[in-house]
């Protein structure tokens, strides 16, 4: 589990709410990048950390019910341990295993109740079934295809895809009698998790992480270059957050290329010169000319974030972010050893030096993903719109944002060279196509399922993408993930 997942099984099950300020397995993330546990492995600093985090737990919870106050003994906690900690597990607990814990809990007896129930809680929350999500299914023994999940395995994925926690009262009951592995069952829970706002914030989250909103949080900018965004960036990250939302939950995946809206307060409108807001609550304004017309591309929360210079334009990383989070292009090889060195030597206005990189570089690299930072070129380093060159000898002159996407790059267009001319060209290309659509769904797969389902039910994922093609529902992008066949079966022949 991630450290989120690990305070909300602890909430949801325990009824302890644990600090965010509580370090638990890694200091706070300043990357922005969505927490991904598939491969972790708990070493011994790892352990170390989560006996502490055990501890804290221990600590903050107030009652063992149904023991009474100040009144543990080995029947409560028994009774304690067989209803709490299959919630807690997320599958049913043996007799053993309880026979074990209750071992710990007599085993200090003289140390009094307080270390009793200290070392049981340990024992139980550095437990694999409770720091691990097993997916072993039902006939793996005997399975040469297929392994379906068990229904409580079904049951905790659906649950952490959703919500980042344990099953709820009414998804356990279906783990229980086994109905959740019936489809229609499975579907009608998916349907009414999905109307639950904790379930719609955290699927927005995990849209934000696809887009890399999260990243903004983390941005640094020189305070002389660019005096306003420190104080503007939350108001940034909230206008983000509302923007995906809207989109999200009101419209149409298309929107995150068309739509001229942005959530905007007096402070925002002036420093980004966007029509007249009153007030510091962030209002919606829908935009005309050419200014803001990109949809997520002129965003300005999402162009500070995709650049990484603290002081001036950053073509090469805005590019990237294209190339990776919304096309899903291959993986480009590292840059050589002296890029360093070759780029202090190139100067000239920032368009030229993208120019002359290409050329250096060889198209095969950065001539892929730079014309994709070029096209944002009117817009500065936090993603105000500007149409004088502050790069150009002398000063001022006229942005040129045109650019030429390689043959090949867009693989849903002609494989022949693209001209374009500024982010809203960009855009258009974006929504003519499905591979802008299968990249946010393959993102989004991964984020949901929480491993990369590539080698996995391609026929039955490749089924999600087409129909999230023809609706643009990012609701129903998560339904038909949570439904579909891939999502209860894992495939057991993969490959080396």
């Amino acid at each position: 589990m991630t450290d989120d997942q690990y305070r909300n099984v602890v909430h949801d099950v325990f009824g302890v709410t644990f600090p965010e300020s509580v370090v638990i397995t890694t200091p706070a993330s300043t990357s922005g990048l969505f927490p991904y546990n598939e491969n972790a492995q708990i070493e011994e600093t790892t352990l170390q950390a989560y006996l502490r985090a055990a501890d804290e737990v221990t600590s903050l919870m107030t009652a063992f019910p149904p023991c009474a106050a100040g009144a543990v003994n080995a029947t409560c906690i028994e009774s304690f341990l067989s209803t709490s900690l299959p919630r807690a597990w997320r599958r049913p607990v043996t007799d053993d295993e309880i026979s074990g814990l209750l071992t710990i809990f007599n085993s200090a007896s003289t140390a009094g109740q307080a270390t009793q129930t200290q070392l049981v809680m340990e024992a139980a929350l550095i437990h694999p079934a409770f720091l691990y999500r097993s997916e072993i299914g039902t006939n793996a023994a005997t399975a040469t295809g297929k392994v379906q999940l068990t229904p409580f395995e079904l049951a905790s994925a659906v649950s952490f895809g959703l919500l980042d926690s344990s099953p709820d009262d009414e998804l356990w009951a279906k783990a229980q009698d086994g109905t959740i592995a019936q489809p229609s069952v499975l579907a009608s829970e998916v349907t009414r998790l999905m109307a639950l706002q904790a379930v719609q914030a955290n699927l927005t989250l995990k849209v934000s992480y696809y887009l890399d909103f999260e990243k903004l949080p983390f941005v640094i900018k020189d305070p002389t270059a660019y005096p306003d965004f420190a104080a503007l960036q939350g108001t940034l990250y909230q206008s983000a957050e509302m923007f995906l939302t809207d989109v999200m939950w009101s419209g149409h995946f298309s929107d995150f290329f068309t739509s001229s809206r942005i959530y905007s307060n007096q402070a925002m409108a002036a420093a980004y010169g966007l029509p007249p807001v009153t007030g510091t609550q962030l209002q919606p304004v829908t935009l005309t000319g050419a200014s803001y017309n990109g949809g997520l591309l002129t965003q300005p929360a999402l162009l500070a974030a995709s650049n990484q210079n603290a002081v001036g334009d950053d073509v090469i990383h805005r590019g990237l972010w294209v190339y990776y989070n919304l096309l899903c292009a291959p993986t480009l090889p590292p840059p050589p050893a002296d890029a360093a060195t070759v780029a202090a030597t190139i100067t000239g206005s920032t368009r030229q030096q993208a120019i002359i990189r290409d050329t250096t570089c060889g198209a095969g690299c950065h001539g892929r993903f730079d014309p994709f930072g070029i096209v944002t070129l009117s817009y500065d380093g936090i993603g105000r719109y500007r149409t004088a060159d502050p790069t150009s000898t002398p000063p001022g002159a006229p942005i040129d944002d045109s650019a030429t996407i390689l043959a090949g790059v867009l693989t849903d267009q002609p494989r022949m060279p693209i001209m374009v001319s500024g982010v809203s060209d960009v855009a258009k290309l974006f929504t003519a196509g499905r591979q802008v659509s299968d990249c946010a769904a393959d993102n989004l797969t991964t984020y949901t399922m929480e491993h990369s389902p590539d080698v996995e039910n391609s026929c039955d994922l490749q089924n999600v993408k087409n129909d999230f093609l023809q609706s643009g529902s990012l609701p129903g992008l998560f339904t038909a993930i949570l439904t579909s066949p891939a999502f209860a079966n894992r495939d057991i022949e993969m490959p080396q």
